[in-house]
C-alpha cells in the first residue's frame, strides 16, 4: 500500500502547506508530479486523503490518520539511519524564524556554535520583528518574546528574561547615577516602542514611572545604540545589552529593582509537526546557550 519513505514525505508536506504546488516546491518536483503521486496513494489506500476545491485542500479523515501514523514512521526512521550511521554524524536542516534584534545579539553566536559541532546541518534563519506564519513557510522553530496569539501553535518558555536599565558610563559621569526609581524622572529616557509606564517591585515594594521618552524605537537595537552612544538611560534585556556590558559600553543601573513583569522567551512549533532530532538537538544546545547567557 505504501511505496516508499519519499512517498509519505511528500504526503506529510502536502498536509501541512495545504498545497500541492508549494509541497512540489519544497521537493523540488513539478506539481504534476506530486499530484500523480497523491492520486495513485490515494488509490492503493481506496480512500480520497484530501478534499480538493479550485482554491482549498482539506485532509478526510483518512488523510488525518495517515498523517499522525506518517509523522511517527517519519521520526522512527529518521532514527534508525542515525542509530546505523557509521559516524553517528547530525544531517539535516532547520529553519528558524527570530527577531531581528534577538538573532544579531545572540542567536547568531548560539548558531555559529552548533554547526561547528554539527557540521553536515544546514540553517535557514528568518530574522524579522514580524509574526512569520511557521507553516505558511515550512519553518520548524520560531524564537518569540511573550506569549503566543496564535493557538495553531505549541511550544514551550525557555526562560524568563530580565530586563535591564543600563546607561554608557560617559551618560551617568555627566548626569549622574540614579537612586532609586523616582531618580529617573530628571533623567533622559530612551523605550523600545511606545512604553508609557515602566513598573518595578524590591520585595513588597512596587514603583511605576510614567515616561517622557527623548527618543524610542521598535527595533530594540536602534534603542541599544542610542544607550551605547550616551544618550539616556533604555531598559533592554539581558541578552540584548550582555556583551556591551561586558566590553565596558554599558553600565547596569538599579539593579536591586526588578523591571515587571519580566518577558519570557518562548519556543514554539507547528503543533502537528513532529520535532525530527536535528531540531531537538539544537533547542537542547539552545536551552544551554541561554542558561549561561544571564547577567
Amino acid at each position: 500500500m505504501i511505496n516508499s519513505i519519499e512517498e509519505l514525505k511528500i504526503f506529510s508536506t502536502i498536509f501541512e502547506l495545504k498545497s500541492i504546488r508549494k509541497a512540489a516546491d519544497a521537493h523540488s518536483l513539478t506539481s504534476a508530479a506530486v499530484s500523480k503521486r497523491l492520486i495513485a496513494l490515494e488509490n492503493r489506500l481506496s480512500s480520497k486523503l484530501f478534499y480538493r476545491t479550485t482554491r482549498t485542500l482539506s485532509p478526510t479523515h483518512t488523510g488525518e490518520k495517515l498523517y499522525n501514523h506518517t509523522q511517527k514512521l517519519l521520526s522512527m526512521t529518521e532514527e534508525i539511519e542515525h542509530d546505523l550511521d557509521p559516524t553517528n554524524t547530525l544531517k539535516g536542516k532547520i529553519k528558524i524564524t527570530a527577531s531581528a534584534s534577538f538573532t544579531q545579539s545572540f542567536l547568531l553566536s548560539v548558531i555559529s556554535g552548533f554547526l561547528e559541532k554539527y557540521p553536515q546541518i544546514n540553517i535557514e534563519i528568518i530574522s524579522s520583528d514580524s509574526l512569520v506564519d511557521l507553516t505558511e513557510q515550512g519553518i520548524d522553530l520560531a524564537i518569540r518574546h511573550g506569549p503566543s496569539r496564535d493557538s495553531s501553535l505549541v511550544g514551550q518558555k525557555l526562560l524568563d528574561s530580565k530586563r535591564l536599565l543600563c546607561a554608557s558610563p560617559d551618560y551617568l559621569i555627566r548626569h549622574g547615577t540614579p537612586k532609586s526609581p523616582v531618580d529617573l524622572r530628571r533623567h533622559k529616557i530612551l523605550t523600545v516602542g511606545q512604553e508609557s509606564n515602566w513598573h518595578f517591585i524590591k520585595g513588597g515594594e512596587r514603583t511605576t514611572i510614567k515616561l517622557t521618552p527623548i527618543f524610542s524605537s521598535t527595533l530594540g537595537d536602534s534603542v541599544l545604540g542610542m544607550a551605547e552612544s550616551g544618550h539616556g538611560i533604555a531598559l533592554l534585556s539581558d541578552w540584548h545589552i550582555r556583551n556591551s556590558v561586558l566590553n565596558g559600553q554599558l553600565k547596569i543601573v538599579l539593579d536591586d529593582w526588578e523591571s515587571d513583569p519580566s518577558i519570557s522567551i518562548n519556543l514554539l512549533y507547528p503543533s502537528r509537526k513532529n520535532q525530527s532530532m536535528v531540531v531537538k538537538s539544537f533547542i537542547n544546545y539552545l536551552k544551554m546557550r541561554l542558561a549561561d547567557s544571564s547577567l
